[in-house]
């Protein structure tokens, strides 16, 4: 059995073929594959690396069973949208969540609740008796609260608040991301314009470089810790579960948690494509994708 697996985030995509017959693997990186912030660029960096891992196998894509974890899949219209796109190339498909591939893959299948710091952010925790369920995750527009898009929107708000002030920009770390997109309404007002979650995203690595020597960097990884400590408090609930944070910010934010939280933390076990390959040995039929895609 052939089965591709892809994970599609905010700023990247990865995919990975398996020939389970063998054991061969084949895995390619292409840009993000995101539905909700360019759905047309997601499927063409989706069909770019299916078409390429499909040559390097020397296998046509009708006959793989495909699991694809993608951001923006949460959206009913979206999934369905690319799942007619996308199903006629292969044997079966389903579509589903980054988050839910990431869910099933950090603990390898088993109980879990996943805390996950990207672009955006979103907590998940698998159950013991296999029941899914999603905390926050609610879009760049009105949560994701203490993903990098979200850390680089309150830090750009700083910004324009020390802009607007007599004395002018002086924060260290406002000073650099200034450096990158404009010290005046003349240069700001444009880049507002059209800037997308990945551009505030670019800028979230900057407040936690700057957090030793700036004030206002401090003060925004107090309101990121803040939101992690709240997914993660959320996410738990009534539960005993292990918890996994996972993401471009995990690393960097980790060190920032109270103590009574790193406690309760543990490296995953396994990645998204992991969790995708899981989940394609449960979904294996047509009827089953159809059914869930």
């Amino acid at each position: 059995m052939w089965i591709l697996t892809v994970d599609g985030g905010g700023s990247k995509t990865l995919a990975r073929l398996t020939d389970t017959v063998s054991g061969r693997q084949w895995q390619q990186q292409a840009g993000p594959a995101s539905l909700t912030n360019d759905f047309a660029l997601a499927l063409h960096n989706i069909n770019q690396l299916s078409a390429a891992l499909c040559r390097d196998a020397g296998v046509d894509s009708s006959k793989l069973q495909v699991v694809m974890g993608l951001a923006g899949a949460g959206n009913p219209q979206q999934q369905q949208l690319a799942y007619a796109q996308l199903a006629p190339l292969y044997q079966s498909l389903l579509v589903t969540t980054d988050a839910r591939t990431s869910l099933y893959g950090a603990n390898l299948g088993q109980p879990v609740l996943v805390v996950a710091l990207g672009t955006g952010s979103v907590a998940m925790r698998l159950l013991p008796d296999g029941t899914e369920q999603q905390i926050g995750g609610w879009g760049f527009n009105i949560g994701d609260e203490a993903g990098g898009a979200w850390l680089g929107k309150l830090a750009v708000r700083q910004l324009l608040w020390q802009v607007d002030s007599l004395d002018g920009v002086q924060s260290p770390l406002l000073q650099a991301i200034a450096g990158k997109i404009g010290h005046s309404a003349a240069q700001l007002l444009p880049w507002l314009k059209t800037a997308e979650p990945n551009d505030f995203a670019a800028l979230a690595p900057l407040v936690f470089q700057y957090q030793r020597q700036c004030a206002v960097a401090a003060s925004l990884l107090q309101q990121q810790t803040a939101a992690v400590s709240q997914l993660i408090t959320q996410g738990l609930a009534h539960y005993s579960l292990p918890v996994v944070l996972l993401g471009g910010l995990a690393a960097d934010t980790l060190p920032l948690l109270p103590d009574s939280l790193r406690a309760q933390l543990q490296t995953a076990r396994g990645s998204a494509l992991d969790g995708a390959f899981i989940l394609a040995t449960q979904h294996h039929t047509t009827a089953e994708t159809r059914h869930d895609g």
